[in-house]
């Protein structure tokens, strides 16, 4: 127990030390920025100064995606719709998050540090906390701002009271889980070892879903169907955010059969069965970015990828050539997979974006893009971005 104690406290002074250092490089990241801000525009058109429309925003997260794990970085597995958006898009290709899912989905849903929110490691399902109360999250802003919000997926940032639940921090619909991972089919957790949740866990708004009609419906193609389900319902009059938070790529590697067979050259079984559950997200934005366009939506939409945290080379994934994965503060655990598109952007062509960027700095970006403000807001610890994206 002892051990135990002292392990997370080292995890959390070494946590604390890293954002130390994180600020003191944005503050002098930004500062280089405001001095060269016009050599990272030069190949990109800026949004109309007296333009009155306000994008819509479609923020995708992948749960445990490693930096190898996708096409455009080298990867043997197959990502056609990520690749395609990412090469014609802004490729993020110096933006970090944090080493594991709570910390990061808290910061990204915040716009401050854990060390505001108390939320350092994993929630447990059991635990008695959840995102703080005392700070509107991004959803509560966009709302004020006029948008509507919808999320799906995975939560992880409490539910021990009502209060915490995604319905009452800003989103007008939920249809997800609560907890950090579940069996894909079934969408029944319990693998804590039976010490702190059993059951199933699918929830839909504020009450537990209808386990009978989604028993057997793989959630990667369940929550791709609940957003195309959104997108097609949606009032023209309003802007949109949906904040689509996929199961996948986390363990338990579980996949429908066709889309492991395209990886029968992979020996290694855990490796292909991830890389087929990756194969599968992509095809399942693919069909959302096609819904999108469907309805006449795409061309006013911002299209925000990001993991959550390196891979778990022990569940398939690959962090290479970077060291580390996910658990840890090396580059491997905290560098994150992400990208911006956008036919907003009105890019002649794809971009990277060397600029440093951190999860916390989504908060303020869309909160500028949409046209809110910060009152009740505390402090934020991310910086307006936008500028150093388009």
């Amino acid at each position: 127990m002892k051990f135990k104690i002292a392990l997370l406290l080292a995890g959390i002074i070494w946590g604390c030390l890293f954002l130390i250092k994180l600020q003191y490089h944005r503050r002098t990241t930004l500062r280089v920025l405001q001095n060269h801000d016009n050599s990272l525009q030069y190949i990109f058109e800026t949004l109309p100064q007296n333009t009155q429309k306000r994008p819509h925003i479609l923020f995708i997260v992948a749960d445990d995606l490693g930096f190898n794990d996708v096409g455009y970085h080298g990867s043997e597995i197959k990502t056609p719709n990520i690749d395609k958006l990412a090469l014609s898009g802004v490729r993020l290709e110096n933006y970090y998050v944090q080493p594991v899912c709570t910390p990061t989905r808290g910061q990204l849903l915040s716009g401050r540090y854990q060390i505001h929110t108390g939320l350092h490691w994993v929630l447990w399902p059991s635990t008695r906390s959840g995102l703080p109360l005392d700070n509107p999250t991004i959803a509560d802003k966009l709302r004020a701002a006029g948008y509507s919000t919808h999320m799906i997926g995975k939560w992880h940032l409490g539910f021990y009271k009502p209060d915490f639940l995604p319905i009452n921090r800003g989103f007008d619909t939920f249809f997800g889980f609560l907890s950090g991972h579940s069996d894909y089919y079934t969408h029944e957790t319990g693998n804590w070892w039976g010490k702190f949740m059993t059951g199933y866990d699918l929830m839909d708004n504020d009450q537990p879903a209808n386990i009978t009609r989604y028993n057997g419906s793989y959630s990667t193609h369940l929550f791709a169907s609940k957003a195309k389900d959104i997108i097609w319902g949606h009032n023209y009059e309003k802007p949109m955010f949906i904040y689509l938070s996929f199961q996948a790529v986390h363990a338990p590697l579980q996949v429908p059969e066709n889309y492991m067979k395209q990886y029968a050259n992979i020996t290694d079984i855990k490796r292909r069965q991830f890389a087929g559950m990756v194969t599968c997200m992509d095809d399942a934005i693919g069909s959302i970015v096609d819904a999108l366009k469907k309805r006449e939506l795409w061309k006013d939409t911002l299209l925000i990828f990001s993991t959550d945290n390196g891979a778990n080379p022990n569940a398939g994934g690959s962090n290479w050539p970077l060291k580390g994965a996910k658990g840890s503060y090396w580059e491997g655990g905290i560098r994150a997979v992400g990208f911006v598109y956008s036919l907003l952007l009105k890019m002649k062509n794809g971009y990277v974006s060397k600029s440093l960027m951190h999860v916390t700095d989504w908060f303020p970006t869309l909160l500028n893009l949409a046209k809110g403000d910060l009152n009740g807001t505390k402090m934020l610890d991310g910086y307006n971005q936008w500028k150093t994206i388009k």
